[in-house]
Parts: structure tokens; C-alpha cells; sequence
């Protein structure tokens, strides 16, 4: 269970990073616009221009033309959305239309009846529902009920999931609970296959799935596993932002350098310090460790190396959001930090990847360790 929700971690992450470099600027809204609520059988056609918008009411409280981006305790969407939404919040109800993609992490998530997401939903949760349409799912969550529409497929990690509406094509599901409604009046469809791993398998009613069914026994759900890699996660963002804030402060032209120094010819000695500093500081500790005189001076020489290490992901991310914002013009320090925040999310979701994560990983380490002691002879020729 805990791999296969790992899994859907990283592709909402990585399909992030395609989302977030088309963003041209991030905006503040309220939520507390009022929108008339459409059928979501019947969603306003968001790419045509004409008529349909025309009897639409588009003023600014009730029709957004642009990307959303919200935060806070309790958001409500009752108002339409041409563009993208990214939500992080304790409560999300979306009562209206979506016309791009939802990425949204928040302890609960409802699409009312009338909510109609046109294209992806991604969410990280603790619980899923959804009685509107959504186009595709993506979810990891502890529950997920679908009472809705998903028109294409869905690709669930859960506890328990909870199949009571209608999926267009495929569901790929990893549980430990999947539940089937034996109500025919309620009772759920999928269209195309099920593919789902679970404790145990599971009673399907006739008829609720019409392609084919492939199921996978998984391990028990480790709970002690999950929770350290939520630790994980929790101090690898606490990492990224302290050095981040401490970069502003103490060293802000390191960090104007840092944009240069990946974007430009300069990344070559980047890779070089990068990937020589930690061999020629192994083998110079070793030679000290056998002089047995300098031993400490050989320790102090591993720690700080440690060190630079355990950071070097750290200022990697850095770069990556100060090229991010650079080139979309972003200079908002709040919307800066949703970025770093966001580009934290993705690596160490890509990190969790079998090989792909480890070869990320190494790319990272390098790089950033390479930016840090280039920054260190750029000043040093500079004083001379």
C-alpha cells in the first residue's frame, strides 16, 4: 500500500513541473465571490469565447480568467475558473467549474454536485469526495468516496475507496479497503478495466466493471513507515526554507549568482567542484586519519563535508526556483515561496522513485555542492 501511494505522490508531482513553468503570475483571490452554480452535466464550454460566455456572468467576483492560486482555513470555489487551480488549505469544497487543472492538498476535499473539473484533479488529502465530474483523478488520501462522474480514469492510493459513481474508463486503485455498492441504484460502474492491490481480494458485483479485473495482493500498511516519511518530508521542507531565509539574509547575491551559475557556461566547474570536492576530501581525510596527528583535523574535514552535503539538495531547489521565477518575472516573495515550497514537494517525491530517485538525487547533490564552492572562489577572485 505505502508503495503504491508513494507512487501517485510522485506523478502529481512531476506533473506539476510541467504546470508550473507556463504560469505567468501567481495571484492573490478572495473566496468570498459568489457565482451562480451550472449543471455540471451541462459545464459552460470555457474555450469558446462566444455565446455561452456571453449569458455566463463574467464579472470579476464570478468568473475568473486567469490561474488561481488560494490558501487559508476554509476555500470554497463557487465561482468559475478559466485556468488552473492550486489550493492549500484545511477545508476545499469546489460548488462550480474548474476549466483547467485542480491541484490541491487540504485535509478534506468535496466536488459538490455542481462541481465539474474540465480536465486533471490532483490532490493530496486525507478525504476524497466527489459527487460532481472530474475529467481524470489522481488522488493519495486515507479515504476516497466517488458518488460522481470521472470521465476518463482515476489513479488512486487509499485506505479505503469507496466506487459508487461512474469512471469512463480505467481505475487504478492501491488500498487496504475497496468497496462496492450491492444496491443496484446506487451502484457503481467502471467502464473500462480495474486494476487495484489490496489486503485481500474483494466481493465485485456483476456487472460493475466491464472490461477486466487484475488484482495484486499487497503487504499490510506500515504505519510507523508512512509516519517517517512524513517526517521526512516535514524536515526536508523545514531544510529547504531556513537555508532559503538565511540565503536572503545573510548571502543575497549568492543567490542572484545561482541563476548564472546553472543557466550559463559556468556549470561546467559547477559539476567539476561538484563532483571532485567530496573524493579529493575523502582521500584527504584518509591521509590525515594515517598521520594519526591531524585525525581531528580529518573529522572536522568529513562533518563539514556532511554538512554541505545534507544542504546541497537544499540550495539545488534554491537555484531551480530562483530560474523559475527569474524567467516568469515573478519578484513576490510570497509567490516565491509557494514555488520553493512546490519544487521541494517534487523532488522529494521523485526522490521516493526506484533508481529514477537516486540519479535525481545524485544530479541534485552534485550541483548544488558545486554551486557552493564555486561561489566560494568567485568571491575569492573578486577580493583579489
Amino acid at each position: 500500500m505505502l508503495k503504491n501511494k508513494f507512487k501517485i505522490i510522485a506523478i502529481l508531482m512531476v506533473i506539476m513541473v510541467a504546470v508550473t513553468f507556463p504560469i505567468v503570475r501567481a495571484e492573490n483571490e478572495t473566496t468570498d465571490n459568489t457565482a451562480t452554480p451550472t449543471e455540471a452535466t451541462q459545464p459552460v464550454d470555457l474555450t469558446n469565447n462566444n455565446s455561452e460566455l456571453d449569458a455566463t456572468d463574467t464579472s470579476d467576483e464570478n468568473f475568473k480568467r486567469s490561474d488561481v492560486y488560494l490558501t487559508g482555513d476554509d476555500v470554497t470555489i463557487d465561482y468559475i475558473i478559466d485556468g488552473n487551480l492550486f489550493v492549500v488549505a484545511n477545508h476545499v469544497t469546489i460548488k462550480s467549474q474548474v476549466g483547467g487543472d485542480a491541484f490541491i492538498c487540504a485535509n478534506t476535499v468535496t466536488i459538490e454536485e455542481d462541481g465539474y473539473i474540465f480536465s486533471n484533479l490532483f490532490t493530496f488529502s486525507k478525504n476524497v469526495t466527489i459527487t460532481g465530474a472530474v475529467y481524470d483523478l489522481y488522488v493519495a488520501s486515507e479515504n476516497t468516496t466517488i458518488n460522481g462522474d470521472v470521465y476518463r480514469d482515476i489513479r488512486v492510493g487509499s485506505n479505503t475507496v469507496n466506487l459508487f459513481g461512474t469512471i469512463g474508463r480505467n481505475a487504478y486503485v492501491g488500498c487496504e479497503n475497496l468497496n462496492f455498492s450491492h444496491d443496484t441504484d446506487t451502484q457503481g460502474v467502471i467502464n473500462g478495466n480495474l486494476t487495484y492491490s489490496a489486503k485481500q481480494d474483494v466481493s465485485i458485483p456483476e456487472g460493475v466493471v466491464a472490461g477486466e479485473t487484475t488484482f495484486e495482493k499487497e503487504m499490510s500498511f506500515d504505519n510507523n513507515t508512512f509516519q517517517k516519511q512524513i517526517m521526512s518530508l516535514g524536515t526536508f521542507l523545514v531544510t529547504v526554507i531556513v537555508i532559503w531565509l538565511l540565503c536572503l539574509w545573510r548571502t543575497p547575491k549568492f543567490l542572484e549568482n545561482t541563476v548564472s551559475l546553472l543557466t550559463t557556461k559556468k556549470i561546467l566547474p559547477v559539476i567539476g567542484f561538484g563532483i571532485l570536492i567530496p573524493i579529493a576530501s575523502i582521500i584527504v581525510a584518509i591521509l590525515l586519519f594515517m598521520l594519526g596527528l591531524t585525525s581531528k583535523l580529518a573529522l572536522l574535514l568529513l562533518v563539514t563535508l556532511a554538512i554541505l552535503m545534507i544542504i546541497s539538495s537544499s540550495i539545488f531547489i534554491i537555484a531551480i526556483n530562483n530560474i523559475v521565477c527569474q524567467r516568469l518575472k515573478i519578484e513576490k516573495r510570497n509567490v516565491m515561496f509557494g514555488i520553493l515550497v512546490l519544487s521541494s514537494l517534487i523532488l522529494w517525491a521523485i526522490n521516493l522513485i526506484p533508481f529514477v530517485g537516486s540519479l535525481v538525487g545524485f544530479v541534485a547533490n552534485v550541483l548544488g555542492l558545486g554551486m557552493i564552492v564555486s561561489n566560494i572562489v568567485l568571491k575569492e577572485k573578486e577580493a583579489k
